[in-house]
């Protein structure tokens, strides 16, 4: 009989049900028949017991577009009522009936992000074929710079068209912020990049707020 398993993105472990509703951005889910190995590898998860990851390295390039993937199927989702009551408690301007909205634009949002990311990966045929941090980082740097400028870029400009006189300001507002934070936060896809120990330089920074201010310009 079909089951949902959930995985962590990045090192592909099996995490529990709670863990991937508290984490939806790091973890995917994949509807499979579990064999007896999965059902102990669970089993192990409930009595505290941490699964055995998968050892082989995928870029973080990889990792993020199977973490934003399953956005897109997202969109038709029922929502909880524990995504509803945090979304609820953490935005004043937005209430219960505001959430098919909510859901819609946070997910287009993501889906969005994910357009950048794939249009990325396919100008390089060679990017997904990386086998540690090392030659990751050292191959797709120039990618990752311009995903962090791109995906700020969108950010800016979602900032920029926001009406306050937009009967969905409030919900539009909510779904900015938690995408923002979905890639930007503590724990959002961008921290994958401290596995491979990127660094800006001085310049990235300066052509990165020059990107910026020049987007700012035009309005």
């Amino acid at each position: 009989m079909p089951e949902h398993l959930y995985r962590d993105a990045g090192t592909g472990q099996i995490v529990t049900e709670e863990y991937a509703l508290e984490n939806p951005t790091t973890t995917v889910k994949e509807t499979i028949e579990l064999s007896d190995q999965d059902r102990e590898d669970l089993a192990k998860l409930d009595d505290g017991v941490t699964a055995v990851p998968d050892p082989t390295y995928h870029p973080v390039l990889q990792v993020w577009r199977e973490i934003l993937k399953p956005a897109r199927d997202e969109l038709d989702s029922k929502i909880t009522p524990q995504w509803a009551s945090r979304i609820v408690q953490s935005y004043q301007d937005v209430g219960y009936n505001d959430m098919p909205a909510m859901r819609d634009r946070y997910y287009g949002k993501i889906l969005e992000l994910l357009d950048i990311l794939e249009t990325e990966i396919a100008s390089d045929d060679e990017c997904l074929n990386y086998s540690t941090p090392e030659e990751d980082v050292l191959e797709n740097r120039a990618h990752y710079f311009n995903l962090l400028r791109d995906w700020q870029l969108q950010f800016l400009r979602w900032e920029l068209s926001w009406d306050c006189t937009d009967p969905h300001a409030g919900v539009e507002l909510a779904a900015v912020s938690e995408v923002h934070k979905a890639f930007f936060g503590q724990t959002g896809v961008t921290q994958y990049l401290e596995n491979i120990k990127l660094e800006l330089t001085p310049a990235d920074q300066d052509e990165l707020a020059a990107a910026l201010e020049e987007l700012r310009g035009e309005q």
